[in-house]
């Protein structure tokens, strides 16, 4: 049950137009570029977010620490321990919407008078992040949904260190990249950490929830990597990847573009109607805001 629960959460495809809301440089280097740019998680607009994933985990790991003992009690420990200070690690996350034209949404990344929402081809977009190896997936908002995922993951890898104690075996993970098979050490706690840099960017506080949110997810990156970069914020650099959004065997494929709400809508249509015939993507429709939001 455990493992249908977390294969589920990772695993769903989405099932219409995913909205990346942007400004006009986002917008003109998304499209040019081909990459979209997923920002490191301790650098999102909301710096406790991957905080609130944490403390469902460490609350879960507490409540059974209440009632165990001897081997049970060293490994609940460990795994507790284990996820202290892994935000640090290089995980990044892009996020996307189900609505194409949220006022909340405008608002805070559409800029003061010239935003859009690129509508992502939602089979396009998955085979992207499969093709990068990370994951697409829905936000979760119910705090009883959250519990059970964490729950779940928190059962897997409890039993996995039960299992190698029990064997006399040493903590340790293969992993595959390419061809070539590797074994690491897992750190204290075992896997846990290592799951959760999966789950913990999409368990995001119910008050969010109008925000229908998918994220793009990475698997823990280096710094050294030739996409990862790092760009001018308002009062630190920001770390970020860029993520393919097409590949030489497969052309990048929009549904729509939104354009937000402008005291100029029909010629700032023409230029992305424009802008679009020159990028090789004319047939992409092109709509206006209906949200009555004015701030000119």
């Amino acid at each position: 049950m455990e493992a249908d629960i977390l294969k589920d959460v990772l695993s769903r495809d989405p099932s219409k137009t995913l909205y990346h809301y942007t400004t006009q440089a986002g917008l003109l280097g998304i499209i040019r570029d081909k990459h979209i740019w997923a920002t490191h998680t301790q650098y999102l607009n909301d710096a406790k977010e991957y905080r609130h994933a944490i403390d469902v985990v460490t609350d879960v790991i507490d409540k059974r620490l209440a009632d165990a003992a001897g081997d049970r009690h060293r490994i609940l420990a460990d795994m507790a321990e284990g996820v202290k200070g892994i935000e640090s690690m290089n995980v990044c996350v892009c996020s996307f919407s189900e609505d194409r034209d949220s006022l909340s949404q405008w608002r805070a990344y559409g800029g003061s008078m010239s935003g859009y929402a690129i509508g992502f081809n939602p089979l396009h977009l998955a085979e992207m992040v499969r093709r990068e190896e990370f994951y697409l997936a829905p936000c979760l908002y119910k705090p009883a949904e959250q519990i059970a995922v964490i729950d779940a993951l928190v059962n897997k890898v409890f039993d996995q260190n039960m299992e190698r104690l029990h064997n006399g075996g040493t903590l340790v993970s293969e992993y595959r990249n390419g061809s070539v098979a590797a074994k690491l050490i897992l750190p204290q706690g075992g896997s846990l950490a290592a799951y959760l840099h999966g789950i913990a960017p999409i368990l995001k506080d119910k008050s969010f929830a109008e925000e229908k949110e998918w994220r793009i997810i990475s698997r823990p990156l280096m710094c050294t990597l030739e996409r990862f970069g790092f760009r001018c914020g308002n009062s630190m650099l920001i770390p970020y990847y860029r993520v393919r959004i097409a590949h030489p065997d497969l052309a990048l494929k929009l549904d729509e573009i939104v354009v937000g709400p402008t005291p100029h809508i029909d010629q700032a249509r023409w230029a992305v109607q424009s802008f679009l015939v020159s990028q090789e993507l004319e047939k992409v429709p092109v709509e206006p805001s209906a949200v009555p939001y004015r701030n000119w």
